[in-house]
């Protein structure tokens, strides 16, 4: 016999805990589309507002100077009050 794992007193195999890794992952994938299916899924994030709106630049391309301008702008007004 190769090497074993000693797990709550017990010998295991690797391999068995290969298929058991392999059988949890397959059997959490199933259960989540199930899930989805009959509607149980969660709620999808809300929409974002314009406030939280990233800076964007001509085009839809986020601009980051300004997005860095604006960290600043607020950390500063944040020190100031």
């Amino acid at each position: 016999m190769g090497a074993a794992y000693n797990i709550l007193g017990k010998t295991v195999q690797p391999h068995w805990l290969a298929i058991g890794t392999i059988a949890t992952v397959v059997g959490g994938a199933n259960v989540n589309s199930i899930l989805s299916a009959f509607g149980a899924a969660p709620a999808a994030a809300p929409a974002p507002t314009a406030a939280t709106t990233p800076a964007t630049a001509s085009g839809g391309e986020f601009d980051v100077e300004k997005a860095i301008n604006d960290f600043l702008a607020s950390s500063d007004e944040k020190k100031e009050a």
